[in-house]
């Protein structure tokens, strides 16, 4: 556990499992209502008239979905610094996010833009990856790390940022700085949360986030390595099967 004993409350139930899963669940629903819901109808004029169902209705579902969606990214985030700060090899932990960015493309591009390549918007997957790139940078050349050189971190988190600006990764820049704040603020999970709020204050539903990662007790929880496969593996499968459903159903 990182936060001190200061910030640690005594009522701490929620375990790193728990928190994926509930982040899993919010990206599901949220990306359920950007894939099927506003690229298959609400962008569909003549797609929703034949469907029967009332625009207004539709809208008001979507924006349901969609603020209780808010609560994913920052979730991931915050597990994404954990994961940093525990694994054993951030070369590896790298590796994963830079595959899966790969192979989650093509399924992003279909499902919400319904086309297979569009250069414009990049999944989150990118955005994890320059968070942890970022990470690595501030660690190494940081005044503990192996290679201390105060600038060279600096600017390596700022190239980091600047390609996720570049590229349009999701979430883009203000994505990977949230991630790069969790990081600096690892000693406290106070001040984790109230900033972390404060940054997503500009999503609705954003700083509720918090309130489960408050909740966090600093455990792994029950987690074994196909579960942990699960989890890397349902970003991209879950979002390739609305790619089907809003292109070949809704299509």
């Amino acid at each position: 556990m990182t936060q001190t004993s200061q910030t640690r409350p005594k009522f701490r139930p929620l375990t790193g499992t728990a928190l994926k899963w509930l982040a899993c669940l919010s990206m599901l629903v949220d990306h359920f209502g950007a894939s099927c819901l506003e690229a298959g109808l609400l962008l569909n004029p003549t797609r929703l008239a034949a469907s029967g169902l009332n625009p207004d209705q539709v809208y008001a579902l979507d924006l349901a979905l969609r603020m209780f969606g808010r609560l994913a990214f920052p979730i991931y985030c915050f597990l994404l610094v954990e994961g940093f700060l525990h694994t054993h090899s951030v070369y590896n932990y790298g590796k994963r996010l830079f595959f899966f960015a790969l192979i989650s493309e093509i399924p992003f591009d279909w499902a919400f833009y319904r086309t297979p390549f569009y250069w414009a918007h990049q999944n989150v997957y990118w955005t994890l990856f320059l968070g942890v790139a970022g990470m690595e940078f501030l660690r190494r050349y940081g005044p503990e790390g192996p290679a201390p050189s105060h600038w060279k971190g600096l600017a390596g988190a700022a190239f980091c940022l600047l390609a996720a600006g570049l590229f349009q990764t999701d979430y883009s820049m203000t994505g990977v700085t949230l991630i790069l704040v969790l990081y600096a603020m690892r000693q406290s999970r106070l001040a984790q949360c109230v900033t972390g709020a404060a940054m997503m204050a500009y999503e609705l539903t954003g700083p509720l986030a918090f309130v489960p990662v408050w909740f966090y007790n600093g455990q792994r929880g029950r987690c074994p390595a196909w579960l942990s496969r699960v989890f890397y593996l349902f970003y991209p499968v879950h979002i390739l099967i609305l790619g089907c459903v809003t292109n070949l159903l809704l299509g």
